[in-house]
């Protein structure tokens, strides 16, 4: 379940925010618009995989700098930081009912 979820985390991140040059619009468009169906096809445990995944990520990427000054929180914008608290809070799965 973890890898699925890991994947679908990935899918979900890469739809949202890369950027118009390196992704099809027409796909990405397509794509977004059927993912209520999926995630409402998702059953609770689901869900909770996809959450832990997004929780693993927001304390990964917001951790604070290592022993060597390095922090990858520079680089996550504000949208991304947000998207990952919809996820986490249920929001994101909220907005497909």
């Amino acid at each position: 379940m973890k890898a699925l979820a890991e994947l679908s985390f990935e899918f979900i991140w890469h739809l949202a925010f890369t950027e118009e040059e390196y992704l099809d619009l027409d796909f990405s468009v397509r794509w977004l618009s059927s993912l209520g169906v999926y995630v409402n096809a998702m059953t609770a445990e689901e869900k909770a995989a996809l959450v832990a995944v997004a929780m693993d990520r927001q304390a990964r990427w917001l951790a604070p700098p290592d022993a060597q000054g390095f922090t990858q929180r520079n680089l996550v914008t504000a949208e991304q930081k947000a998207f990952l608290d919809s996820m986490i809070s249920g929001e994101f799965f909220s907005q497909f009912d």
